[in-house]
């Protein structure tokens, strides 16, 4: 079945021009620095080794140890580097000071003197926490006269395609270049360079250098390649989410390009000016979305059924909110199945998910397999729990019959369902992004590999919850689970926490005005017992 769907382009085009106003003013404001000239502004420090992470990282391959490893070992302070955006004040945004650390994602790292803050709420607005967020705030420094043209070229080319084809063509667009380049095993021009922490020196390397070195060694190369389509299909998402109509196919797509990129880049073909740029008119994938809805409306029968019986986890209603504690009953009922079927079907042959949903597409050939034993339904089950990067120990070790990784993935979804038993749902996310965020300063001092590995890691980790929030948010007010979920990929927690919060107001009142009326009829009862005598006294007594 067709998912409908219509983006407000002319919203996103708005915040743009907005943007590109902003970033004309700041860096028409800021003096260029060439490479490190100015060693006052931005001197080279030193840091000590921390470790052997840290010396990988000044050599990491043979075609790029002499110049890559020669700039990580004196390691001048980092002009750049993609962030996860998250912060403890007003501001997130994806980056943070190049004169001390590294662009890691707490704001609260953003110093007025450095960034325009205006400049980084806009950013991140338009680009939630991808790369494309933190070009424009290198960019704006001044730092490099060419930087400040890319991102200046980027703003230009995204204006007139939105303005002339739609937000979703410019979508579809940037997640097929960076398709391509998986495909292709080359680096797309039109990646950023802020697709992962780099020094000053590497930064102008790669904007003015030639050949393929100047983007890194060769496996820095293809674990940027990989990170683009991340981030394409991470911004698509993002933007989904924030202008695409109506909520329930926004949050569809989005779940999609978050968990299975291949059939929510399909998803996007929906749009009539994607197809009319001469995407790919076959249709089949539209199977597997009918499948998955169809295994989703088997697991909520299921669940009524269960439901009916008693057979669900109880939750005492004075240590959970009215609001979600029907999410919560959920959640753990279905995270306690999951684990139980896929340790029922430990000693069977089980096939491949994906290889399953290939049959469905290409020959409507569904499997045959009860709801609990379904391979796929079980795989898209982890996901909506979990998120599809944090599940992969919990599938893939069930996959290839590996029980320590399958264990410690078991250990992880037992580990969020205590949290959502001990608070709820809308929690979740508050409490596990407080636990996985590491400390930044900390990482700032290591090595270019160990913070892209700890910044990527965290994103992923961003994504998980977005996607958890998609799935076991959905009845908690109209799009209150598509606002959520945009806020986390935003990695903006306050604006989280802004949506969380009325809808705990709202329980404190229903306890409120339940006391109250409490008190009031116990009052009465006293009064009627004062007018009867001294039996009745002495029985409300």
């Amino acid at each position: 079945m067709r998912t409908p769907f219509t983006m407000d382009s002319a919203g996103f085009l708005t915040l743009l021009d907005a943007l590109e106003r902003r970033f004309n003013e700041v860096t028409a404001a800021a003096s260029l620095s060439f490479a490190g000239i100015d060693g006052d502004l931005h001197p080279v420090v030193q840091p000590a080794c921390a470790g052997e992470e840290d010396c990988a990282d000044r050599g990491e391959s043979a075609d790029f140890a002499q110049s890559a490893g020669a700039e990580d070992s004196a390691q001048p302070e980092p002009a750049a580097s993609c962030p996860s955006a998250r912060c403890d004040s007003e501001l997130r945004s994806p980056a943070s000071t190049p004169l001390s650390c590294d662009f890691h994602g707490r704001t609260g790292a953003f110093h007025d003197e450095v960034f325009d803050p205006q400049l980084v709420e806009l950013a991140s607005s338009a680009f939630g926490s991808t790369c494309w967020a933190s070009l424009m705030c290198v960019a704006s420094l001044g730092l490099d006269a060419a930087l400040a043209e890319c991102a200046r070229q980027f703003l230009t080319h995204t204006s007139i395609i939105v303005r002339q084809k739609g937000l979703a063509v410019w979508l579809y667009d940037l997640i097929n270049d960076a398709t391509m380049a998986m495909l292709l095993g080359q680096t797309s021009a039109r990646m950023p360079v802020t697709i992962r922490p780099m020094s000053q020196v590497q930064i102008s390397r790669w904007l003015h250098g030639s050949g393929v070195k100047r983007f890194g060694s060769q496996q820095q190369r293809a674990a940027d390649r990989a990170e683009y389509g991340n981030q394409a299909h991470r911004l698509a998402a993002y933007c989904m989410l924030r202008w695409g109509a109506p909520a329930a196919s926004s949050a569809q797509i989005a779940t999609m390009l978050l968990t299975n990129p291949g059939i929510g880049m399909c998803m996007l073909r929906e749009d009539p000016n994607v197809r009319a740029q001469g995407a790919c008119t076959d249709t089949r994938y539209r199977r597997v979305v009918d499948y998955l809805r169809s295994l989703h409306a088997q697991a909520d029968l299921d669940y009524a059924r269960a439901l009916k019986i008693g057979d669900v986890p109880w939750l005492s209603p004075d240590g959970h909110t009215a609001v979600t504690i029907a999410a919560d009953r959920r959640y753990l009922y279905d995270a306690n199945r999951l684990v139980h079927a896929y340790r029922a079907l430990w000693d069977r042959a089980t096939a491949d998910p994906a290889q399953l949903l290939m049959a469905v597409e290409e020959t409507r050939t569904l499997p045959e397999e009860p709801l609990w034993e379904n391979p796929v339904y079980l795989r898209d089950l982890a996901d909506s729990l979990m998120g599809s990067v944090l599940a992969d120990d919990l599938t893939m070790g069930f996959q290839q019959r590996d029980r320590e990784r399958f264990d410690r993935g078991v250990r992880t979804l037992e580990h969020m369902g205590d949290q959502v038993r001990a608070m709820n749902v809308l929690m979740l996310p508050i409490m596990a992004i407080d636990e996985c965020e590491p400390d930044w300063n900390a990482v700032a001092a290591r090595g270019y590999k160990a913070r892209t590995t700890q910044w990527r890691a965290f994103c992923d980790r961003c994504d998980d919850l977005a996607t958890v929030v998609l799935a076991q948010l959905q009845g908690q007010g109209e799009g209150l689970h598509v606002r959520a979920a945009a806020s986390l990929l935003k990695q903006s927690l306050p604006e989280y926490c802004e949506l969380a919060l009325p809808l705990f107001e709202q329980e404190i009142e229903r306890l409120a005005g339940r006391e109250q009326g409490a008190a009031e009829a116990s009052a009465g009862v006293r009064g009627h017992a004062r007018e009867g005598g001294a039996v009745h006294v002495d029985m409300a007594a």
